[in-house]
């Protein structure tokens, strides 16, 4: 049985997803072009959107009532967990594409990896609310 709310949260979380990797994509792309090494600049780019990204899925994506005392360290670690996977997919993968081309793929598998995290955390939603 899939989690009451389960589809809501993970399409709101899909459009600020797509918002914000275009947002960082662009970012990175112009960092990249400037001169700046792509696996610093993929993390530079990272660091930005999970700042932006948190407000707007703990408000809109989740609508979570729960303190930031709670929630900030729940999305930061499913966002650390996801720049592990973002960074170590980057070195890998540029041996084998255009860095550009890499980025695309690193942002999907993170976006999977935190959203999965993000729910295994109870990320917005207490103790007391039931998903069963």
């Amino acid at each position: 049985m899939v989690w009451p709310g389960f589809a809501t949260r993970f399409v709101r979380y899909g459009a600020v997803g797509i918002l914000c990797n275009l947002l960082g994509y662009g970012l990175f792309l112009i960092l990249h072009f400037a001169g700046l090494n792509p696996v610093l600049v993929s993390g530079i780019t990272y660091i930005i959107m999970v700042s932006v990204s948190y407000l707007v899925n703990r408000t809109w994506a989740f609508r979570s009532r729960c303190s930031h005392s709670r929630d900030m360290p729940r999305y930061l670690l499913a966002y650390f967990i996801g720049l592990v996977a973002a960074m170590g997919s980057m070195h890998v993968l540029i041996f084998f594409m255009h860095p550009a081309l890499a980025q695309i793929i690193v942002i999907g598998l993170a976006a999977i990896i935190i959203y999965v995290s993000l729910e295994i955390l109870r990320f917005g939603r207490s103790v007391a609310d039931n998903d069963h």
